[in-house]
């Protein structure tokens, strides 16, 4: 029998004619009433079957699958089939994925919210397989309910019939409901782009349910892998054009100096050499790129910059925070006088504070893009971003353009993090602006140094939060404000000094928790912003961008600090005190069969044994939660910390998911572990310094990172629900690490450690304060 239990697909059949070049099936866009002719147009390409098409099946069985979101490390480019082909009932082998160009896949969004983009591919596959079995009905003259499909054969009353063979010689349009505006430039919004969602595909086709799934759930290899080991992927740094010239940029010496004179290149040494200058942006461009690289810092060094001195240094962060006035209204979730009231009431009180640095989305391949600003207006960028649409929008309102003018072509290279999910703030603005000035195709490469100086940095913070208690050491009340700089500033800097147009939002407060304790239902959040630390009328300052999972990340931290303290304040054991705090049964799940998992025995913290002195390493462990995106995480933390030197080294890590259904547990566990590594690394090592006027943390000994050797044993735990959908399975294993290994730091010192990273020198500190 059919699956589709007699409901029909919200959708329209129509032939269209013969295909003379083999005969497929797409499936477009149906743009709903009232979108205009304009935004139409900015959706689609000229050419119907490609920017048109969600989908096609060609007659050799293959297919090929569109999607505008991108490949940014969590494995979508084998989610997506998975679900495609759990759906149209083929193997995941036969689908093909094109990713986020802009001419030949619909407008996506963001590439972090994969999840969303998964149900727009999962609804089009549904539409299209019972699209597929009304069709095959009528070739094979034989009720739809008859029909079964096993690997792309459809099979029904003794016969039988491949997809391919299905769609011969055939061309038929399959009208797909959606909502939703392709992303474009508006000078009315704050981000400069109408869109960042893209499309929703709408309606609700028969899906398979997810208890039946026989694709998803399993650990099919992920496309790609092979060629990145054996080298034969093409790397967006791989992208060259005829006559295309290689590009250094030459940064301020501050990031708000103006630029004075230029001065002289020497065509004798740099004989194809050309200094290339607009506003504050310089650069020098070279068809060889060895010469390029070689002219660089020659030219920097006879030139002159104004001096500017807007930064309060690094060391002076809190600080500043703490002096702000705060005038703003803050994002607020809660009722104050409720709290208030609550918090009066309360038979104990617990309050704290906490804060961490600047930290960097800091890639290991530094950003690299090319651009050709031809003459007719058109435009073509070779990017990396995690946001082609956003990414497109932001080009043309620079160029104060149409996105129809701009096309964006995605390849594979290092992740951002986070930091291009609004567009921008990678060498795409550079690119396109010397490409403009110079006539020609030009590649932007940055390096390390400029990459760590001049991108967008995840902003400081401070929290202030307090408890109240119960007679029976139970949380009745909390109340949190939470302070930081902009968050949300995506300006490209090529952009930014050049003097073109780039939008941002205003600063401002974002509550991003995701509440996890039911029990505590008398709460109030608060968040404040303020503007970028060192922006002032010549310099955009340390601009502010979201790290992967933005917000909650630092705000979680607070939470569960909070958590660890009252726990220990009460003699509760930590996992135990929040299993008295929720009623949730996947949080209690997850809790449970983690410490399962980190062979955790109830005890109080600090360890009976805990101490502050001496030679030989102490020993601590500690626990940290978060809820995200319909995902329930745990991580648990085992560390040494040795007095003398103030050297913590994370033993084992234990990390817990429950993320709904899961479609890829291999795939998901190195998600998992590529996360608890970036989650330890903020904790124990990363922190962007700087002087008065420039970031000074520019290179890998001053900008730290964890390390292979200092990467401790990693056990992962999952946990897959049929009846729960489909969670976040990737962000989110970043923000139980930094709380979690704090905690241990208490459990084995006796001492709060209120501050992350805790490098050496700052555990000395409090091991001797204290």
């Amino acid at each position: 029998m059919s699956e589709a239990n007699g409901r029909t697909p919200a959708t329209t059949l129509t032939r269209r004619g013969v295909v003379k070049m083999g005969g497929a099936l797409f499936v477009s866009f149906a743009l709903p009433i009232g979108d205009s002719a304009c935004a139409a147009k900015a959706a689609v390409s000229l050419d119907p079957t490609q920017l048109a098409s969600w989908l096609e099946i060609r007659s050799d069985d293959t297919i090929v699958m569109r999607t505008g979101r991108t490949e940014i490390g969590t494995g979508m480019s084998g989610y997506y089939p998975q679900v495609v082909a759990e759906e149209l009932r083929v193997r995941p082998e036969v689908i093909s994925l094109i990713m986020g160009d802009t001419d030949k896949t619909p407008d996506g969004g963001y590439s972090a919210g994969f999840i969303s983009g998964m149900a727009n591919v999962r609804k089009v596959a549904a539409y299209t397989y019972h699209a597929l079995l009304g069709l095959a009905a009528r070739q094979l003259g034989v009720p739809v309910e008859s029909l079964t499909v096993v690997d792309g054969v459809v099979l029904g009353s003794g016969r039988k019939i491949r997809y391919g063979q299905l769609v011969q010689g055939q061309r038929l349009d399959l009208k797909i409901p959606v909502t939703g505006t392709p992303a474009k430039a508006d000078r009315t919004k704050w981000v400069g782009v109408t869109s960042l969602d893209g499309y929703t595909v709408t309606g609700d086709p028969p899906l398979k349910p997810l208890s039946q799934c026989k694709v998803i759930g399993t650990s099919h290899p992920i496309p790609g892998i092979p060629d990145k080991v054996t080298g034969k992927t093409r790397w967006c740094c791989d992208v060259t054009v005829p006559n295309m010239l290689h590009a250094r940029m030459i940064r301020p010496t501050t990031l708000g100096a103006t630029l004075i004179s230029v001065g002289e290149i020497d065509k004798k040494q740099f004989p194809t050499t050309a200094i290339v200058t607009m506003g504050n942006l310089v650069a020098v461009v070279s068809p060889s790129e060895w010469e390029a690289v070689s002219a660089a810092p020659v030219v920097a060094a006879g030139m002159k910059w104004t001096d500017w001195a807007g930064l309060p240094g690094s060391e002076n962060v809190t600080r500043t925070l703490r002096e702000y006035r705060w005038s703003a209204p803050p994002a607020s979730r809660g009722k104050a006088a409720e709290v208030s009231a609550a918090m009066a009431k309360a038979a104990k009180t617990i309050s704290a504070s906490y804060d961490q640095p600047y930290v960097r989305h800091a890639p290991i391949g530094p950003f690299v893009a090319v651009a050709d600003v031809r003459s007719d207006g058109g435009v073509t960028v070779w990017t990396h971003s995690a946001q082609s649409q956003g990414l497109r929008a932001r080009l043309a309102y620079m160029l104060g353009a149409t996105p129809e003018q701009v096309v964006v072509r995605w390849l594979d290279h290092s992740g951002q993090f986070g930091r291009t999910t609004l567009g921008g703030d990678g060498a795409e603005a550079d690119a396109v602006i010397l490409s403009k000035l110079t006539g020609k195709p030009v590649r932007v490469q940055w390096t390390l140094q400029e990459d760590l100086a001049w991108s967008s940095v995840s902003p400081a913070w401070v929290a202030d939060i307090q408890a109240g208690l119960d007679a029976h050491g139970r949380v009745i009340v909390l109340r949190s404000s939470f302070y930081s700089p902009h968050m949300f500033d995506p300006r490209p800097v090529g952009a930014l000094l050049a003097g073109m147009p780039c939008s941002t939002s205003p600063p401002g407060g974002w509550i991003a928790t995701e509440w996890p304790y039911d029990r505590i239902q008398n709460r109030l959040e608060e968040a404040f912003g303020m503007p970028n630390l060192g922006a002032d009328a010549s310099s955009s300052g340390l601009r502010g961008h979201i790290m992967r999972t933005p917000g909650q990340r630092q705000q979680n931290f607070a939470l569960e600090a909070l958590v660890n303290e009252a726990a220990a304040a009460v003699g509760a054991d930590p996992i135990q005190f929040r299993l008295a705090h929720t009623t949730d049964p996947r949080l209690i799940d997850i809790l449970e069969a983690t410490s399962k998992a980190a062979s955790w025995e109830p005890r109080t913290s600090p360890h009976p044994k805990a101490r502050r002195t001496g030679t030989a390493p102490l020993t601590g462990r500690g626990v940290c939660i978060i809820v995200r995106q319909n995902a329930y995480w745990a991580g648990i933390a085992e560390i040494e910390v040795t007095p003398t030197t103030g050297v913590i080294r994370v033993i084992n890590f234990t990390i817990g998911v429950d993320p709904g259904k899961i479609i890829n547990p291999r795939q998901l566990d190195r998600c998992m572990k590529s996360g608890v590594v970036m989650g330890l690394s903020e904790a124990l090592k990363e922190e962007v310094t700087f002087d008065k006027g420039a970031v000074t943390s520019t290179n890998w000994s001053r900008y730290k990172i964890l390390t292979m050797e200092e990467t401790p044993q990693i056990k992962v735990v999952q946990i897959s629900r049929d009846d729960k959908g489909f969670g976040g399975g990737s962000e989110a294993a970043n923000a139980v690490g930094p709380q979690a290994v704090a905690a241990a730091f208490f459990d084995a010192t006796g001492v709060y450690a209120r501050r992350i990273p805790l490098t050496p020198a700052y555990v000395m500190t409090l091991l001797k304060v204290s």
